[in-house]
């Protein structure tokens, strides 16, 4: 019996077109806490072990007091023998870009950051070049959000909100 079941890996790695880009610019067109509402309401977790619910992450930060939010994509691999990060850096980089900038919009942040572990210099050629196209596809609609790239020696507390 064949087994048709839809996998997660598959949101992930599934069909890598300009999708994410009409995604962002679908999310564009709403209200931040329309999205945020709709991202509670999905149930979408963390790739994290701790299993928070993203919606009720984005609705806490934009609800924080002052005018500077910003946005991390913890790359760091802490969790052992998973290499998920780098095998999504590697693969769909630009949905990771396109994630962090709907995050952007609907907390108000206007900057980002992904920390990269040190043992992944290798990624950074490819990562920078994705990071300057992700700016200039931004700039066709206004979006005042940049991308920096942080290399990092490996500490799984950089992951954790207090850091």
């Amino acid at each position: 019996m064949e087994n048709n079941a839809f996998k997660k890996v598959d949101l992930i790695f599934g069909e890598y077109s300009n999708l994410h880009y009409k995604v962002l610019e679908s999310a564009l067109k709403r209200q931040p806490d329309e999205l945020i509402n709709a991202l509670i309401d999905s149930g979408l977790k963390g790739r994290g072990g701790a299993g928070f619910l993203t919606g009720l992450k984005w609705k806490f930060t934009k609800s924080q007091p002052g005018d500077e939010k910003y946005v991390i994509c913890n790359a760091d691999e802490g969790e052992p023998g998973t290499f998920k990060d780098r095998e999504i850096l590697t693969r769909v980089p630009r949905k990771v870009l396109s994630g962090m900038a709907i995050c952007a919009y609907a907390i108000g942040a206007k900057q980002g950051f992904i920390y990269l572990r040190s043992e992944y210099t290798f990624l950074v050629p490819s990562l920078l070049e994705e990071i300057r196209i992700f700016h200039d596809y931004a700039k066709q609609f206004s979006l005042d959000f940049s991308i920096e790239l942080r290399m990092g020696s490996g500490a799984y507390i950089c992951g954790e909100e207090s850091a």
